[in-house]
């Protein structure tokens, strides 16, 4: 059962417990401290967790009981270590406020839904160290990504800590990428880093040798000037509203996907937008947003439009 959690106005990071997760729950309570939120720390157990353990002869009326119970001592468990690691948390980031909670359920169903009103979820992945099967069907940080309504960070392991560098945010005309531009503002604020903002163009095919040759170059100056225009005003509102943040625009020749992921090498943020169409089912994450994720060599915000 997912309990009722008090997510509103939190930084929530989502942990099973395991050293190797600490790195994602360490980046939250930075960014948390750093933007004066309570963090939200949650181990998310499954239900039920002893169904399918039991021997045959355990089925029964015997069997409710012994679940039970494995179930409460299993939940108590979980409970005694996130204790701990919130002490952690709190032991290394003084004056920070560390709230905890043990739920029960499944792990990207309870973050997706905690990110309905959250500032931010936060949940770790598998990079390249992994098995390919992992770091390309995603699991948990995937799923999230996929159903959020809201911004969710990715911290892979492969993520770099780049604490002076720009915070990387790509740019279209769309509705998700004016949100992804606010977030990568606010982000750069709040790290007192500039903001590079990305834009990646191809220049369409030509019919013949001839053609490309010759019109090749004032093509490319045309659609240069006018991405340049798009987006100087998609950044617009953002700049007014944070003016102390220095920022760049960069053009690239090439897919939106690569672009970014080169961009990312050196950065101490990526933000993308997710083309979410409304419906839990229906926010699906786009080829560019599953391709950073996966590849980004610094961690990476998906935000909705």
């Amino acid at each position: 059962m997912i309990m009722e959690l008090q997510t509103r106005g939190r930084i929530v990071v989502g942990t099973d417990g395991s050293e190797r997760a600490y790195r994602a729950v360490q980046w939250a309570a930075d960014r948390a401290g750093k933007r004066n939120l309570p963090l939200l720390i949650l181990h998310i157990v499954p239900e039920n967790q002893a169904v399918g353990t039991l021997p045959a002869a355990a089925y029964g009326e015997l069997a409710s009981t012994i679940v039970a119970e494995y179930q409460t001592e299993f939940v108590e468990q979980a409970r005694l270590r996130l204790d701990q690691l919130a002490d952690r948390v709190r032991a290394d980031n003084p004056g920070l406020v560390v709230e905890s909670a043990v739920v029960e359920g499944g792990p990207a169903a309870v973050l997706a839904e905690a990110s309905r009103d959250a500032e931010l979820v936060v949940v770790g992945a598998r990079g390249a160290t992994a098995p390919r099967a992992v770091k390309w069907l995603g699991g948990v940080s995937d799923d999230v990504a996929n159903h959020a309504h809201g911004p969710v960070a990715v911290i892979t392991d492969e993520a770099h800590e780049n604490p002076t560098g720009p915070v990387v945010v790509g740019v279209d005309d769309s509705p998700q990428a004016r949100a992804a531009v606010e977030l990568a503002f606010q982000a750069a604020e709040v790290r007192g880093v500039p903001v590079l903002a990305v834009h990646a163009y191809t220049v369409a095919a030509r019919h013949t040798v001839w053609e490309a040759a010759a019109w090749e170059p004032s093509l490319v100056e045309v659609d240069t000037s006018l991405a340049t225009q798009m987006v100087e005003g998609v950044l617009s509102d953002a700049v007014r509203q944070h003016p102390g943040v220095p920022y760049e625009v960069r053009l690239a020749q090439g897919r939106p996907q690569d672009v970014l992921v080169e961009a990312s090498d050196g950065a101490g943020l990526v933000v993308v937008g997710s083309r979410g169409r409304g419906g839990f089912r229906g926010l699906l994450l786009g080829s560019t947003s599953k391709h950073v994720l996966r590849e980004s060599h610094s961690p990476v915000i998906v935000t909705r439009g």
